[in-house]
């Protein structure tokens, strides 16, 4: 009596299954200008299907790198920091004034998520991180809408 409904049933959540680990879309990386710098700077917005899963933006200054790396669950921003560093300069030799690669620490500072922005008292440094969010969450929203909501099917080769 029972077997033959249950036949069905297994056959459903296999398909469910299925279409769930199919419908995963991979994580996207976009880079955006950011700001203007000596060196360049950039903001790395990690996305999947619209939802921001992370983001990471440099700005290298000829005396100071700025880094502000936000951090993500479940689409919700929680925490934000900011670094500076101080770009070290070779101080002997032919190359004096060059950049060593050797950076100290200037700065760190870090916040959480209250529930509808980043408690960051200092005016400029919170537009700066407002700024960022606003250009992620734009260009989030821009892959979502190409991405695809399935993985892209494998090419299968002969038959």
């Amino acid at each position: 009596m029972f077997g033959k409904e249950l036949i069905p049933m297994k056959h459903s959540l296999v398909i469910v299954a299925a279409a769930i680990s199919i419908a995963q879309a991979e994580p996207v990386i976009s880079n955006l200008e950011w700001r203007p710098a000596c060196d360049g700077a950039i903001i790395e917005v990690i996305s999947d299907r619209g939802k921001i899963l992370g983001i990471h933006a440099s700005a290298f200054h000829s005396a100071v790198i700025a880094e502000w790396s936000i951090h993500y669950a479940d689409g919700v921003p929680v925490s934000a920091e900011y670094r500076e560093l101080k770009r070290g300069r070779i101080q002997k030799g032919d190359r004096v004034g060059d950049y060593s690669g050797e950076n100290t620490m200037k700065e760190i500072s870090t916040w959480t998520w209250n529930g509808d922005h980043f408690p960051i008292k200092d005016k400029s440094r919170r537009e700066e991180l407002e700024d960022i969010l606003r250009a992620s969450k734009k260009e989030a929203e821009q892959v979502g809408s190409r991405q695809p909501a399935t993985r892209p099917e494998k090419k299968s080769e002969g038959n």
